[in-house]
Order: structure tokens, then C-alpha cells, then sequence
């Protein structure tokens, strides 16, 4: 994780004192955010220190509009999944180290190769159900149960009214609880 300021202050070119302690304040109270949600998004480790580098220096370029920013978390967080979505359209290398860490902590911990496919299989499972739901619920409830917010702070992000939220979350969680017992009724009957 990015230290307070410690790239982003050194590439800015004439930062205030205040600014500076703005951005200091900001990376030290809203840094595990910013990066939570690129990597709700990303899924890799790199490329969300990137996204959250990112967003700062974005948080950085618009000094002189702090003033305007009612509330900074928001913002933060907001610019963060925008940049992460951005940064996942285009094509990204995969995290191989990330798998064989996974599988070696598994072992470690004394799973079976049978409890570590099949524990792998079920997440693969889950991760396409998640990913087959149309983009505004898949949204919601990536932040929700990964980033753990609130539905203010995703209405917020998102930029809908809480209401929308709660009922984004209340029918991508229907819509997965059907699909799965679908599934496992079909696994069953074989």
C-alpha cells in the first residue's frame, strides 16, 4: 500500500503546505478504501495499488476544487471503482503468483487436493454466478458484500438514490440464491 503521499507528492510540482496535508490526511484516513475498492474490482493486488496511486494523484490535479468536494470519502471511493473499471476493460496480466499463494495455503493448512479443487470449484462457481448478473446489480452487491459498505456510501459511489441500492442488493442476492439451487439440485440428481 502507498505510504502518505510518498509518489504522489514527489511527481506534484507546486503543492502547498495545506495541500500537501490534504493529501497526506487523505491517503492516511481514506487509502484502505480507495484501495479495498479497486480491488473489489480488480482482484489483483498490483493493479489496485496502482488504481489507488491513481486516484490520488486525480484527488491531487483537482486541489483547487477541494473546497467543492462535500465529501471526500465518497469522492475517493467513487474515483477509485471509475479508474478500477477503466484499468479492467483493457487487458491486464494474470496474477499467477495470487493463484499459487492461494493453493499453497490451502496445502499448508492441510486440504486435500479433492477439498482444494472442490473448494476451487464452488468459488469458480459463485464468481460466474456473480458474474452473470447484469452490471448495476453485480455493482451493488460487489461492494456491498466484498467492501462491506453501507447502502449510503454505494448510493453515493454509485451515484442512485439508497432505495435503489437496497433493492439492487435485494434482487442480485434472489437472483443468485435461484441460480445456485438450480445448480446444486442439477449436481444432486445426477
Amino acid at each position: 500500500m502507498i505510504e502518505a503521499g510518498q509518489v504522489i507528492l514527489s511527481e506534484s510540482v507546486a503543492t502547498t503546505e495545506s495541500g500537501r496535508d490534504e493529501l497526506e490526511d487523505a491517503v492516511r484516513e481514506d487509502g484502505r478504501l480507495v484501495y479495498k475498492v479497486a480491488y473489489s474490482v480488480l482482484r489483483n493486488h498490483h493493479d489496485a495499488e496502482d488504481v489507488a496511486q491513481e486516484t490520488f494523484l486525480r484527488f491531487l490535479r483537482q486541489r483547487k476544487h477541494w473546497a467543492e468536494i462535500r465529501d471526500r470519502r465518497a469522492w475517493l471511493a467513487k474515483v477509485a471503482w471509475r479508474a478500477a473499471l477503466d484499468r479492467k476493460r483493457s487487458p491486464a496480466g494474470v496474477a499467477l503468483e495470487d493463484a499459487a499463494e492461494a493453493v499453497s495455503k490451502l496445502r499448508a493448512d492441510g486440504a486435500g487436493a479433492d477439498e482444494i479443487a472442490a473448494g476451487r470449484q464452488m468459488m469458480s462457481l459463485v464468481e460466474r454466478l456473480i458474474g452473470s448478473l447484469p452490471s448495476e446489480l453485480r455493482e451493488a452487491l460487489t461492494l456491498s458484500t466484498t467492501e462491506e459498505l453501507t447502502s449510503a456510501e454505494i448510493a453515493q459511489l454509485l451515484g442512485i438514490q439508497e432505495g435503489a441500492v437496497r433493492n439492487r442488493l435485494f434482487r442480485a442476492r434472489e437472483i443468485l440464491r435461484q441460480k445456485l439451487a438450480a445448480v446444486l439440485e442439477t449436481r444432486h440428481a445426477r
